[in-house]
């Protein structure tokens, strides 16, 4: 490691470290302070074992490994702790009281106040972050599809104006022209779906310790609110469709497939499969603007049945397996992920960052209500989201034929 290496890397590590402070998160900002001091000893060890060699060879000391200026200033503040503690005591008094468990003087007092504004008398009380963050990396690596969201968390309904231009984009004009161009604005409003999920766990399941509780809890509510939303954001009916569903996301299938004509749609019959051709018209319904970021989505029944089968007209296969970016494999060169909620026999190529409008009205709570004479208890994952495809240009959707 050379001075110029030392700098970068020490420049980087501090950058994080602020980063962390200004985001609250004490924890992060302890542990980039570690890395910082652990860099700054090992550069040092190897300016002194430099200058050490250079002494016993008899040769000047080399000017790039001294040690710079910056390390003989005051050492960097520690970090406080103290938020970060609080979180942990309040996780710990979280979790006794969904466990029934009585909760500590100490305990009690952080539960209080932050729970003052909700409303614990009704089985309602604040979810942990760092049980709330678990809950959505968990439902994350269980369906690609909301990992590849770009969402807001804005409380209440939710306006996006969407901006289409009439005209020729790529005329000029002189000054005096009257340009021809006529921006016409409409909008798709975010209003807040129930995505609820509950589960039922025994008494004698919660004698378990506090941490293996709050992971099991975690993961199996995750796994019902992420099968739930995955199928919202591919095939549901949306808000106010006039139909007995209730509200749930508009899921991009739904769009393509009731758009007028369906040009985003590609049909294959089941005797000749999804051939190469398929693919590549597919891909070619896909807007220049949204193919960076863009996945193929499908069954894995689908991507290892079919895809992985598909060879182009040199009787070379196009899909590439590759389970290094979070999917399976590329074709042309765009990530293949396995999504169960995209129906059987299909695949779906879309941007879900760029082109579908995601929003959480209200973040992950958790309620419970305790059934004596079972012996159990329910316990409710409970948010309020919803979504729109901001454009169909930005998918394109592959099924079998009738």
């Amino acid at each position: 490691m050379n001075k110029k290496e030392y700098e970068a890397k020490r420049a980087q590590l501090l950058a994080e470290m602020k980063a962390a402070i200004d985001a609250g998160d004490a924890v992060k900002a302890s542990a980039a302070e570690k890395e910082v001091m652990e860099l700054d000893e090992k550069f040092q060890a190897l300016a002194k074992a430099q200058a050490n060699f250079a002494a016993l060879n008899g040769s000047q000391v080399p000017a790039s490994p001294a040690v710079p200026a910056a390390l003989n200033t005051a050492p960097i503040a520690p970090v406080s702790n103290a938020k970060a503690e609080e979180d942990k005591l309040y996780t710990q008094a979280f979790a006794h009281y969904m466990m029934g468990v009585k909760m500590s003087a100490e305990e009690q007092n952080i539960f209080g106040a932050r729970n003052a504004t909700s409303t614990v008398k009704e089985n309602h009380v604040v979810v942990p972050t760092t049980l709330k963050q678990g809950i959505w990396t968990e439902m994350e690596e269980l369906h690609p599809i909301i990992a590849d969201l770009a969402g807001t968390n804005i409380p209440g309904d939710v306006d996006i104006l969407l901006e289409s231009t009439a005209g020729n984009d790529g005329a000029w004009y002189d000054e005096d022209a009257v340009t021809a161009e006529k921006v016409v604005n409409t909008k798709i409003t975010l209003k807040g779906c129930e995505l609820a999920k509950a589960i039922e766990v025994s008494w004698k399941l919660k004698k378990m310790a506090v941490d293996e509780f709050l992971s099991y809890v975690a993961k199996r509510i995750a796994d019902k609110m992420a099968n739930a939303l995955a199928a919202g954001l591919v095939t549901g009916a949306g808000v106010g469709n006039g139909t007995t569903d209730k509200p749930k996301p508009l899921g991009v299938v739904t769009k393509l497939e009731a758009e007028n004509g369906t040009p985003q749609v590609v049909t294959y019959t089941a005797a000749n499969g999804i051939g190469y051709a398929k693919l590549t018209t597919m891909r070619a319904k896909i807007k220049s603007g949204y193919a960076a970021g863009a996945a193929f989505y499908a069954k894995s029944d689908t991507i290892w049945n079919q895809l992985a089968n598909i060879v182009d007209g040199n009787e070379r296969p196009i899909f590439i397996p590759d389970a290094t970016q979070g999917g399976v494999g590329r074709i042309f060169g765009i990530l293949v992920k396995e999504e169960d909620a995209v129906p059987a026999d299909a695949v779906l190529l879309g941007n879900m960052a760029k082109g579908y409008a995601f929003n959480v009205n209200e973040d992950i709570t958790m309620y419970q209500e305790d059934h004596v004479l079972a012996r159990t208890t329910d316990y409710m994952g409970y948010a309020l989201v919803d979504g729109q495809p901001l454009t169909t240009k930005a998918f394109a959707y592959l099924k079998k034929s009738s």
